[in-house]
């Protein structure tokens, strides 16, 4: 009987000997490296975007908003101003990978808003539309973290020009708000890759104004002021990685 199961021992070790490389390709992780000079990433095709004073928003390369706005009354009893806008808004953002480990990148970001306000006493009047925009280069390093997790801060510096409905401090009256400034973004994000092209981007960012002008004007009047702010939130979003 030993002799019968020698040769079935051999074909069963013969086999396992050409099943386990196959077996310890199929468990390996990803083989290209997510940081691979020449690879070209868009970092934010859908997500949302985090932030102290905007709370919780979608973040992606094309999108729509819609928003309304009420400003208290100093009048017990009398209704308030309302607005209600629409926003518009084309954000691409892309890096390539000019060595390994080494991105360099950007964001450009241009939104246009309209919409109407209506009076306390009832009067609807259309608002004039508005138009913001920013263009912001940035550097950045991944560390990875095994084939499938990595570390990936960046840091940028460029231009901002903001424009918004507000409303005066009595009465409800609206008036255009413009700012204006240098920015500096820095952000650290957890990146997860699901396959050598699809990944998840998640982590907290700052976002620093420098020399900034805010202009108010409404009513037949203008005012200006210097306005330097300083603003956490994070991102969650979906991006990918190509090989072109």
């Amino acid at each position: 009987m030993a002799v019968r199961k020698r040769p079935l021992v051999v074909v069963l070790l013969a086999l396992a000997a050409l099943l386990a490389p196959r077996a310890a390709r199929a468990e390996r992780d990803l083989i290209v490296p997510f940081h691979e000079g020449g690879h070209l990433v868009f970092d934010q095709l859908a997500g949302v975007r985090l932030g102290a004073a905007s709370g919780v928003s979608y973040a992606g390369p094309i999108g729509v908003s819609f928003q309304q706005a009420k400003a208290d009354s100093f009048t017990p009893g009398a209704p308030a101003a309302a607005s209600r806008t629409t926003t518009l808004w084309l954000a691409p953002s892309a890096d390539v990978f000019v060595t390994d480990h080494l991105s360099v990148g950007g964001l450009v970001e241009v939104s246009h808003t309209f919409g109407s306000v209506t009076s306390p006493s009832g009067a609807q009047i259309a608002l004039p539309g508005s138009t913001s925009m920013s263009f912001v280069p940035r550097v950045g390093f991944y560390v990875p973290i095994g084939d499938r997790f990595g570390v990936w801060p960046r840091v940028g510096f460029g231009y901002a020009r903001s424009q918004g409905i507000a409303f005066a401090a009595a009465g409800g009256a609206p008036v255009r708000e413009t700012t204006q400034a240098m920015l500096l973004e820095a952000d650290l994000a957890l990146v997860y890759r699901f396959d050598e092209t699809f990944f998840l981007r998640a982590g907290p960012s700052v976002s620093l104004t420098l020399g900034g002008r805010r202009e108010q004007e409404g009513d037949g009047a203008m005012a200006a002021a210097d306005a330097s702010t300083v603003a956490f939130g994070g991102v969650v979003g979906f991006g990918v990685n190509l090989d072109p």
